[in-house]
């Protein structure tokens, strides 16, 4: 997924309102959001929201919404049970069973010890817990050391991974399914310990500040004593011992507000400069900085390390919160998320019962129009291609709803999580760098956050370098996924993905950008196009 560049339009904070698709029930969501933008000493870098927003393609959505468009979901689910029964009927007249052919004894090879593997995958994430908690404990640092540990950690959990997939010899659906799991994992385990451990940091930071603001205050404290026993030896000329004993209740000490006006008349700096340098330098005399600008700064701090219970970081560091997080349907870490008040048995219920409908057709596409394709060896790959358009495509619209609207919405049910923003209207695209934004925002917040903005932040590249540098990114990992499950190294989706950015800059000319349907059928041909080349390049090759 290639993010779009931070805009000036995006750096506004966030707001505790709700999206135009929020339920207005309270008896289902609260109104709550999560900071999104972050504030470097060299620019702002944007930050992905959470606030309580259903998906678009939801039933209840399109109902409350009064979505003009809603019957047409009806009748494409109408339309898509008698798809299902006909593929049925057609696959009973033609080798006499429905279920149980080749694609059926792919899915029950070695079932039992893939439902294992993945509890094993899942429960050793727990490595995260543990390094977070070193941490938080202060027995290692994040920087230098720490981040040494969680990259080494990270690669030994995938290659392990790899390597048992490729052991087991699992076909290409396990093998898919457990390399997918695992690499989504990895990306919830790698925003765990980075951004913990990015707290941790600031929670020194926070100590340091807080330390030299109480010397500050000392320093000007005593200034004051000092000053105000001068005048009261000079007083003391021609005014009883008694005066002394009435201006000593008067110290800043005894009345904040006095206190307050010391350090107003103080000089003033800027609070950048001031934090930068105590920061740079712990040992500085603090009495040379403002205590306003410095006070300025711990609350800063302690706003970015606020949990959801009010608490500053690390009380989020708890076992129920780990487990949280890995229900959670994100795979960025927050501190606090949108949480609806309960949780509805019906909406999961409803939500499964999609999920195995779906599935099913699924099942019966690749079972009755997809194999009998690409294991015919009379079939010349270019028919081929032709063959296999709609059926992948109704695989892709399949997968997606699957994972985007049935399980992406389950979990968050499950977990309470508010934010059902899962995609958008991917389908109204112009390009496909748009389409990268849109069809799968989780992905889309995890690459714009740790690769997009730690690549600017850490390596200082253009906007335009960071772009490029994810989405290359992205595309080794799609082409490491193929590599797994083919086990052949072909680079067919690699070149493919990377084939997407000429395919970007020409949507960009004016001929296409100002025509939006143009564009969106140039997009829609290049999807009923991809899917099935790459299915005949692997397969034939």
């Amino acid at each position: 997924m290639l993010p779009t560049s931070p805009s000036s339009d995006s750096l506004a904070s966030t707001r505790s309102s709700t999206s135009p698709g929020t339920p207005s029930s309270v008896d289902n969501y609260q109104t709550i959001s999560t900071t999104s933008t972050v504030t470097t000493r060299r620019r702002k870098l944007r930050r992905p929201t959470f606030e309580p927003r259903t998906s678009r393609l939801d039933p209840e959505t399109m109902t409350k919404n009064q979505d003009p468009f809603r019957g047409f979901h009806t009748l494409f689910w109408i339309v898509m049970g008698a798809y299902g029964l006909i593929t049925f009927d057609e696959e009973w007249t033609r080798v006499g069973k429905a279920f149980g052919g080749t694609l059926f004894s792919s899915f029950s090879q070695d079932a039992i010890i893939l439902a294992i593997s993945d509890f094993g995958l899942v429960f050793s994430t727990g490595f995260a817990f543990v390094l977070v908690k070193m941490f938080a404990k202060g027995w290692m640092r994040y920087m230098v050391s720490g981040m040494v540990v969680q990259h080494c950690l990270q690669l030994v959990f995938l290659l392990t991974a790899i390597a048992w997939t490729i052991w087991r010899d699992w076909p290409w659906v396990q093998s898919g399914f457990f390399t997918l799991h695992c690499i989504t994992m990895l990306m919830k385990v790698h925003s765990y310990i980075a951004y913990n451990g990015e707290l941790s940091e600031k929670k020194i930071q926070l100590k340091k500040i807080e330390s030299a603001y109480a010397q500050m205050k000392r320093n000007d404290i005593q200034i004051m004593d000092d000053n105000d026993m001068d005048a009261s030896a000079v007083a003391g000329n021609t005014d009883n011992d008694t005066s002394n004993d009435n201006h000593i209740d008067d110290l800043p000490t005894n009345d904040p507000v006095q206190e307050q006006e010391v350090y107003r008349r103080r000089h003033h700096r800027l609070a950048s400069e001031a934090a930068a340098a105590l920061l740079q330098d712990p040992a500085a005399n603090p009495s040379g900085f403002d205590a306003s600008m410095l006070a300025s700064e711990v609350d800063e701090l302690k706003n970015e390390l606020r949990c959801q219970n009010g608490e500053l970081w690390p009380a989020n560091v708890t076992v129920a919160n780990f487990v949280d997080y890995l229900l959670v349907p994100s795979l960025i870490y927050e501190l606090q998320y949108p949480r609806t008040t309960r949780i509805r048995p019906m909406y999961v219920f409803e939500k499964s019962v999609a999920t195995l409908g779906t599935f099913t057709l699924l099942y019966l596409t690749t079972e009755h129009y997809i194999y009998p394709v690409v294991f015919d060896p009379t079939i010349s790959p270019m028919r081929a291609v032709v063959l296999l358009m709609i059926p992948f495509m109704m695989n892709y619209l399949m997968i997606f709803y699957i994972i985007f609207e049935c399980i992406c919405n389950a979990f968050a049910e499950i977990s309470r999580f508010a934010d059902r923003s899962f995609y958008e209207d991917w389908w109204n695209c112009v390009g496909f760098d748009e389409w990268a934004r849109k069809w799968n925002k989780p992905v889309h917040h995890f690459l714009l956050r740790h690769v997009y903005d730690s690549s600017i932040e850490s390596f200082h590249l253009s906007k335009k370098n960071a772009a490029f540098a994810t989405f290359f990114l992205s595309s080794c990992v799609h082409e490491l996924v193929m590599m797994v499950v083919t086990r052949k190294v072909r680079l067919y989706l690699f070149a493919l993905q990377m084939f997407q950015l000429p395919l970007i800059w020409a949507g960009n000319i004016k001929l296409i950008r100002e025509r939006p349907r143009l564009a969106n059928a140039v997009f829609w041909l290049g999807m009923f196009c991809g899917p099935p080349l790459l299915g005949v390049a692997y397969c034939y090759a």
